[in-house]
């Protein structure tokens, strides 16, 4: 199991647990930032979706999660390959390809395992396309349908790259279309592929719309309401430019592509025992199991990301065809794929080509809900083997003459090899191999050793810059083979593919092997209940809130598994809580911290390991207030949590003043409210007070799905205090309920619909697939001569 999976099920923790107890259901969770949707963690419902996880089993055929992802890739880019018209054996050879690619193999590593299976999904969707504008209406538009069902939403990042290239596509398809004058037939592709799109998305229309509600709330929605002076030249209606741009690929970077560790691989690399690393460590006295065990994670990667888990190389042998593809590659196509290939370049270098940027960032739709735009070289590592294949397509159809091959296999050869050589040569003089990140990685590395560390930095670029040379001189040369007619198509196929399967599977095996999972054993390791943890479960209360300073507090949910954390780890937190802890929680003002229930702190401790520490001061589930502070903007807001004696004062926005117009102020000495029930999507309480008062909850305010009642009876709550829950409640005695039921029976009808096409669509295919089958059967019959 990867690291990010052991952060998935630390986040998920409480809503299988839940389910597990008591067989329900929940779209809430409480275990992480005092409490958020469950829309992109998963633990809710919806019964649409459950009639599209048979498309999904089918496409997952029963096999373990890094498999299934490996065999969704290999699938997906079969189907891209074969519907551009590229034989069965050779699509194969680019499939495998393709799905070599490392970046493909690194987030597997990592774990963005919806990452990884939108884009083998998506990869298909670009061949329905093709078979849609090629007449193959029902084929295309059923691949199409079927694959962005199960994708599109899955990781919309993703989706969104793939979504630019079908647009580069569809104007080389317009092109051509107008050259032909038929207007017709394009139009009624465009309508066909449009509606199967159309029909994919709906089938998660629902998913779609309560995941839009909850962006809108969310860091990825919008920029924090809290105003600050320098906020005025970064900011953005979706997330900060800064922050969206902290992952920007290097201009120099781009090298990767055809050199792997041409910026020294990751930023915890094993460099191994044969590494000039190592050799320097035992030569100055460093014990061998010791040396060994410091060069597994050696800060080896020297660009400009903050880290990395590895480059993008898409395949010294892929680059080589690529530029062939340039030569003997004709038509709109070629150039379609050309500028995607550059344009998702120009996009993945994010800050450091911010002209394209920022037009993206201001202009384009959702463009700014989205971080880390190094990734946009998916588009690159789809379009550039898909070009290179098209060209050795061409040679086995022999579609040009031989001596106009040989002399593309030349230039093409001539061009990549010699970058390779230039950079093996001539990187030691052209780069200082210094990271902006060394000042922190070599803190605590003796001199001698950081010059090791600089060393076997230029010594991967020179090794791998020979090696990249070295595989593509063998291309050629079975190019050159094919070409003179010395072997055959189909071993050439063959051969190809081997040895693109010795230049990217040694490759990925860098970034992706045993090491990287947790076996069951280690996961069961890395969440064993501690002590601390075991002292804090043992409070009978149950609803509570823990602050735990013994490790990132906001970037782990490692805490989360256990116990609720006023911290936790998730790249969409609600905006206002990132307000919270930007403002006030990483600042430690207790106010606030009290406020949230926070009824134990944890601390590190370096003689007793780590202590929880009792906080008598949190505030617990519910309480009165004698009074309400009305402001005009949510920085007065903020700002009051500082001043405010919150047991006694709440603040609310004005916009919230219908709530509190008629409240009268004034202590109720009497007044008590305590939680009676406590589950992740229902919180009940009893209230007893001898006026109408106001009473503040330590639960986090969202203002789509809670419904609160007071007795049975409908009651509206509002927000105080920059995030909380609030509600009048009558004098006397009464049960107080909020339940988490998102609006989301309104939606169905919509996704039902979609999916029913969906299932006519495949159940039409398949019969035009028997009838075709049984009239071939028929044919050969009628051939075969009688005796």
């Amino acid at each position: 199991m990867s690291n990010d999976g052991l952060a998935y099920d630390g986040m998920a923790q409480e809503v299988r647990k839940y389910r597990e107890e008591t067989g329900n259901y929940t779209f809430w969770s409480g275990s992480m930032f005092s409490g958020m949707p469950t829309f992109q963690i998963g633990g809710g419902k919806i019964a649409s979706v459950e009639y599209i996880q048979p498309l999904k089993k089918t496409i997952h055929g029963g096999l373990a999660d890094t498999m299934f992802l490996l065999f969704g890739y290999l699938i997906g880019f079969f189907i891209l390959l074969k519907a551009f018209k590229i034989n069965t054996w050779l699509s194969i050879a680019g499939a495998m390809a393709i799905t070599l690619s490392s970046y493909f193999f690194i987030i597997i590593e990592a774990g963005h395992y919806t990452k990884a299976e939108t884009i083998g999904m998506m990869a298909a969707v670009i061949g329905g396309f093709r078979l849609i504008y090629d007449r193959k209406y029902l084929a295309g538009a059923t691949i199409t349908a079927v694959c962005s069902a199960v994708s599109v939403l899955r990781h919309p990042q993703m989706s969104y790259y793939i979504f630019l290239l079908i647009g580069m596509l569809f104007l080389a398809e317009l092109y051509t279309h107008i050259k032909a004058k038929e207007w017709k037939a394009f139009g009624i592709g465009t309508a066909i592929f449009a509606a199967a799109i159309f029909v994919g998305i709906g089938s998660n229309y629902t998913n779609f719309r309560i995941n839009q509600d909850y962006v809108k709330e969310t860091m990825r929605g919008g920029h924090s309401e809290l105003t600050k002076e320098t906020d005025s030249e970064n900011k953005t209606e979706g997330l900060d430019l800064d922050y969206a741009t902290a992952w920007s690929y290097g201009i120099s970077e781009t090298m990767t592509l055809l050199i792997p560790n041409f910026m020294g691989a990751s930023s915890q690399y094993n460099t191994g025992k044969n590494s000039i690393i190592y050799k320097t460590l035992t030569a100055n006295g460093v014990p061998a199991r010791n040396a060994e065990e410091l060069c597994r994670t050696m800060p080896m990667y020297w660009g400009t990301q903050p880290f990395t888990s590895g480059p993008v190389y898409v395949g010294a042998i892929v680059v080589f065809l690529f530029i062939l593809g340039l030569f003997l590659v004709q038509g709109p196509y070629k150039w379609a794929l050309l500028a995607a290939t550059l344009f998702s370049i120009l996009l993945a270098w994010g800050r450091n080509f911010m002209p394209l940027t920022e037009l993206f960032f201001n202009y384009f739709p959702m463009y700014n809900k989205f971080r880390a735009v190094a990734s946009a070289l998916v588009v690159a590592e789809i379009t550039m083997p898909l070009l290179g294949f098209l060209a050795v397509k061409n040679i086995l159809d022999k579609k040009f003459a031989t001596k106009e091959i040989w002399g593309s296999v030349k230039k093409s050869a001539a061009i990549t090899t010699g970058i390779c050589l230039f950079f093996a040569l001539f990187g030691s003089v052209l780069f200082d191999f210094h990271s902006p990140s060394d000042a922190r990685a070599f803190v605590q590395f003796p001199e001698w050793l950081t010059d090791a560390v600089l060393a076997e930095r230029a010594s991967m670029l020179r090794t791998d810059a020979f090696r990249s040379a070295l595989f593509i001189l063998i291309a050629a040369g079975t190019l050159w083979l094919f070409v003179r007619g010395k072997i055959k198509s189909l071993p050439f196929i063959g051969i190809l593919g081997i040895v693109i399967l010795a230049d990217m599977w040694t490759v990925d095996k860098r970034f992706l092997n045993d090491a990287n999972f947790q076996t069951v054993r280690n996961k069961d390791e890395y969440f064993r209940k501690q002590p601390y943890e075991e002292y804090i479960l043992q409070d009978t209360d149950p609803h509570f809130r823990v602050l735990n300073l013994a490790t990132d507090t906001y970037n782990d949910s490692r805490t989360s598994y256990y116990l609720k954390s006023i911290g936790g780890y998730h790249a969409a937190k609600l905006r206002r809580y990132q307000d919270l802890i930007d403002s006030h929680l990483s600042k430690f003002n207790w106010k606030v911290i009290n406020m949230l229930n926070t009824k134990y702190v944890i601390t590190p401790d370096k003689t007793q390991g780590v202590i929880p520490q009792r906080n008598e001061e949190a505030l617990g589930n519910a309480w009165f207030v004698d009074s309400i502070r009305i402001v005009g903007t949510p920085n007065e807001e903020s700002d009051a949590l500082y001043h405010m004696d919150l047991t006694k004062i709440a603040v609310t926005d004005s916009a919230f003043f219908d709530f509190v117009k008629d409240f009268v102020p004034g202590a109720d000495t009497t007044a008590r409210i305590r939680l009676t029930h406590y589950a992740p999507d229902v919180l009940a309480y009893e209230s007893n007070s001898e006026k109408a008062g106001i009473a503040v909850f330590s639960e986090i305010y969202y203002p789509y799905g809670w419904n609160a009642s007071i007795d049975g009876m409908p009651a509206t709550h509002f927000r105080v205090n920059y995030l909380l829950r609030a509600l009048r409640i009558p004098a006397g005695k009464h049960t107080v309920r909020f339940e988490f039921r998102p609006e989301i029976s309104r939606y169905e009808q919509v996704s039902f619909a979609s999916i029913a096409v969906i299932y006519l669509l495949l159940a039409g295919w398949l019969v035009s697939g028997l009838m075709y089958l049984c009239r071939n059967t028929a044919d050969k019959a009628e051939e075969t001569p009688k005796s």
